[in-house]
C-alpha cells in the first residue's frame, strides 16, 4: 500500500512539474498525452480489489463477534480505503465496537458511521455480559 501511495505522489509531482516547466496554457491533447505516459496500469483494478477486501474483512470481523453478529450492520461503501458503515444496534457499546472494528482493518483510512442505537432491540439479543 505504501508503494501505491508513493507511486501516486510521484505521478502527481511529475504531472505538476510538466505543467510548470512548459509555462504555457494547457493543451488538451498535450495533457492527455502526459496522463497516458504517467498512468499506472492496473491501478484502478488494484484499488477496487483492495476496497472489496476491506469490505469483506469488516463483515467477517462483525460476524465473528457473537454480539455484533446479531445486529443489523452493513458496509454501505468503500472507496480508496474510506469506509461508510450503517445499521441499527441494541446498545451504544456495540455501536462503538462495530466502528472500532472497522477502523482497525488494514487499509482503512477513514470510517464514516451512521449506525444508530435502538435499545428496544435488547430483549431479543444474547448479551455475553449476562452469562
Amino acid at each position: 500500500m505504501k508503494l501505491l501511495i508513493q507511486t501516486l505522489v510521484v505521478i502527481a509531482l511529475l504531472t505538476g512539474l510538466v505543467a510548470v516547466c512548459t509555462s504555457c496554457p494547457t493543451n488538451p491533447d498535450a495533457e492527455k498525452a502526459v496522463q497516458e505516459k504517467v498512468k499506472v496500469p492496473g491501478l484502478d483494478e488494484a484499488i477496487l480489489a483492495k476496497d472489496r477486501t476491506i469490505k469483506s474483512a469488516i463483515m467477517m470481523t462483525w460476524t465473528a463477534d457473537v454480539e455484533l453478529a446479531q445486529e443489523q450492520l452493513a458496509v454501505e461503501d468503500v472507496h480508496a480505503g474510506k469506509v461508510r458503515i450503517t445499521g441499527v444496534v441494541s446498545r451504544e457499546e456495540l455501536k462503538e465496537r462495530a466502528e472500532q472494528a472497522a477502523k482497525e482493518i488494514d487499509g482503512v483510512v477513514d470510517v464514516v458511521s451512521t449506525i444508530t442505537v435502538d435499545e428496544s432491540l435488547q430483549e431479543n439479543r444474547i448479551n455475553l455480559g449476562d452469562m
